[in-house]
C-alpha cells in the first residue's frame, strides 16, 4: 500500500508541474519553454482583382509584409503583358526568421476595351436543369467577373470571366482545380440566361455548354 501511495504523489507532482506554465521565460519569442514563430502577414495596396485595358502601363500598387510588426522583405513572381489579353496572376512572398514562407496573390486581368458603362451581370443564377445548384457572380473589376461555379453542383469549377458589353463573355485561359479552363459565353438579358461554352483539355472536355438562368 506504501508503495502505490508513493507512485500516485510522484505521478501528482508531475502532473502539477507539467501545467504550473513556467512564467520566467516569456518573451516575444517565448512563453515558458514554448518557442514562438511569427508568420509573415501582408497588408496590399490596391485590390486583389485589377483589370486593365490593353496597351496601359501596369503600376504596381504596392504591397508590405510584417514579422510581428516589423517590415520584411516580399518578393514577386510573375508579370504582366500589358500587350496580351488575359489572366495574369503576381505572387508575392515573405520568409520570416524561422524560414516560414508565406504568400498571397494579386490577380491583374487584361481587357481588350474599356466597359459599356452600367454593365453589370453580378448575381445569383440557378444551374438550368436543377435549381439546386447554383451561382454567385461577382464584379471585380471593369469587366471583369468571379462566379463561384461555372460548371454544375456536382462538379464545381470557379472562374474569372470577362465581358465588356454584357452580351458577349470571354474564358481567359486559366488555372483551375480541374486543370486548365477556357471558352466563350454569351448572356441574354431577355431570357436572362448566362451560357458558358467550356473547355478543359486535361479532363478531355471541350466546348461544353452550361446553362445558367438569373434569378
Amino acid at each position: 500500500m506504501r508503495n502505490n501511495i508513493s507512485v500516485f504523489l510522484l505521478a501528482a507532482a508531475f502532473v502539477w508541474m507539467s501545467c504550473n506554465k513556467d512564467t520566467t521565460n516569456n518573451t516575444e519569442d517565448r512563453v515558458g519553454i514554448s518557442r514562438v514563430t511569427h508568420f509573415a502577414t501582408f497588408e496590399m495596396q490596391g485590390n486583389e482583382f485589377m483589370s486593365l485595358v490593353k496597351g496601359t502601363a501596369f503600376t504596381e500598387p504596392g504591397i508590405k509584409a510584417f514579422e510581428a510588426g516589423a517590415e520584411i522583405p516580399v518578393t514577386t513572381t510573375g508579370s504582366v503583358n500589358v500587350n496580351q489579353p488575359g489572366i495574369y496572376v503576381l505572387t508575392y512572398s515573405a520568409t520570416n526568421k524561422d524560414n516560414f514562407t508565406a504568400t498571397t496573390k494579386r490577380t491583374v486581368v487584361v481587357i481588350s476595351g474599356h466597359e459599356t458603362p452600367g454593365v453589370d451581370l453580378s448575381g445569383k443564377y440557378d444551374y438550368v436543369g436543377s435549381s439546386t445548384y447554383t451561382s454567385t457572380v461577382t464584379k471585380v473589376a471593369e469587366g471583369t467577373y468571379t462566379t463561384d461555379n461555372s460548371w454544375s453542383g456536382l462538379t464545381v469549377i470557379p472562374i474569372i470571366f470577362t465581358s465588356l458589353d454584357g452580351l458577349t463573355i470571354s474564358v481567359p485561359n486559366q488555372s483551375t482545380g480541374f486543370g486548365p479552363a477556357f471558352g466563350t459565353g454569351t448572356y441574354n438579358p431577355a431570357t436572362k440566361r448566362l451560357v458558358y461554352t467550356l473547355s478543359l483539355p486535361s479532363q478531355n472536355i471541350s466546348n461544353s455548354n452550361r446553362t445558367w438562368q438569373r434569378q
